[in-house]
């Protein structure tokens, strides 16, 4: 059987897992929730569905008492079962009683007779059965309704020795954890106390030693002071007028750099076109060599055989 946590279980149920908590209390006795060896709450589907019927009866707008008997009466069915089964033995009687009273009608009387007598017969034994059903019920629901008073009661005096004794306990923890916290805070009380006595003394004592100081001492420092400012204030200039002409030469070095990609894209493309031309007038020379070969493979006399022997 698959088990959950509480934490899964409050999802399935999309309830708090406070709340679950805060049931079980409530219901303490009639909501069991099982737990493993180290003490971990663990959740069956029977768990969940409990829990289920738990929160539909606190929608409902119901009281803790109404609740209370409501899930007894769904934990506790084998005292409702025992009853219906004296249910079932009663009306197993009223039929036997119903058929030997049958079968001695029959004997007796004619057909037209024991008809009669038969139909007179089994509406007094409804009549019986319906009043016996009723009240066997009646009893039920007063039984159901005295147990679960007893066991709210019992719940209820037993609730109330817990509470009185975790209050108890609260108390004492409480009243431990303040005096623990009251004599911390006389310690850290103390020690600042110590503490800045010993730095007042020390306070004083630079005081003291700050009025020793004698008056030519005094102007001394004053005029020290006054020299460091001043050269505090050349050096400040100094330093805006080498920033200055630091963002100066950045500029003239940005230009300069500019000018020379400017130029060396410049001597690119001059390069190009001269190459270009160089090209074109060594292909038009060619071709004039060629024309010239041509003309003169043309215009070349034919040599006679025979003048060679003349």
């Amino acid at each position: 059987m698959k088990s959950y946590t509480i934490r899964e279980a409050s999802q399935k149920l999309t309830i708090s897992p406070t709340r679950i908590k805060q049931w079980e209390k409530e219901l303490k006795g009639l909501l069991i929730i099982p737990r493993t060896k180290n003490g971990t709450r663990f959740y069956t589907e029977k768990e969940i569905s409990l829990l289920g019927e738990v929160k539909n009866l606190y929608n409902e707008k119901k009281n803790a008492r109404d609740v209370k008997e409501s899930l007894a009466m769904l934990v506790q069915p084998p005292t409702i079962n025992e009853k219906e089964d004296s249910i079932s033995t009663s009306t197993n009687l009223v039929e036997i009683v119903d058929a030997a009273t049958i079968e001695k009608l029959e004997q007796q009387n004619g057909q037209t007779m024991m008809e009669n007598n038969i139909g007179v017969l089994l509406a007094s034994l409804e009549t019986y059965k319906q009043n016996l059903l009723e009240e066997v019920k009646g009893e039920i629901k007063n039984g159901i309704k005295k147990e679960v008073v007893e066991s709210i009661v019992k719940e209820i005096n037993h609730g109330k020795e817990e509470t009185i004794y975790e209050i108890n306990k609260s108390l004492h923890k409480a009243k431990e954890e303040a005096n623990e916290n009251i004599e911390e805070i006389t310690n850290i009380l103390t020690s600042s106390t110590d503490k800045t006595t010993s730095e007042y003394q020390e306070i004083r004592t630079k005081i003291q030693r700050l009025s020793q100081i004698s008056k030519s001492e005094r102007k001394t420092y004053s005029k020290q002071w006054t020299n460091t400012t001043a050269t505090s204030q050349e050096i400040k200039s100094m330093i805006q007028h080498l920033s200055k002409s630091n963002e100066e030469l950045n500029k003239s070095v940005e230009q300069l750099s500019e000018n020379d990609r400017t130029l060396l894209e410049r001597l690119r493309l001059d390069k190009e076109e001269m190459t270009n031309e160089i090209q074109q007038r060594e292909a038009s020379f060619q071709e004039l060599v060629q024309s010239f070969r041509v003309a003169a493979t043309a215009t070349e006399p034919k040599k006679q055989w025979w003048r060679i022997w003349a």
